[in-house]
């Protein structure tokens, strides 16, 4: 009898320490995200992609394949193949040709 309120109290014990060194160990990584920013980052981004798909999701078909055919174009252009991309000019591209790109907001 008195073995088994030892044996019980022992592994309380155990599993608080266990807890705690859990709890103890994760804490710091967590708050370092918080620090640095991360989950709010990670939460504009998420909203931003989900804003994005939204408005590509809004499209035609005939406006996907013209935007597919004007990225082609406009990469060719903004020097994305050659390693010296230029985003203005792909996006001044993409407008001019009537594919205008998610800029957010929208």
């Amino acid at each position: 009898m008195e073995e088994e309120s030892i044996m019980k109290i022992f592994i309380k014990l155990f599993l608080l320490f266990i807890s705690l060194l859990g709890i103890v160990s994760c804490t710091p990584r967590m708050m370092e995200r918080l620090w640095n920013g991360y989950y709010s980052q990670q939460k504009a981004v998420e909203e931003y992609d989900k804003k994005q798909d939204a408005f590509y999701a809004k499209e035609t078909i005939e406006q996907k394949e013209l935007r597919k055919k004007n990225r082609q174009i406009c990469f060719n252009i903004s020097g994305a193949y050659s390693g010296n991309w230029d985003q203005i000019k792909y996006v001044d591209c993409m407008q001019e040709r009537g594919s205008p790109i998610y800029r957010g907001g929208n």
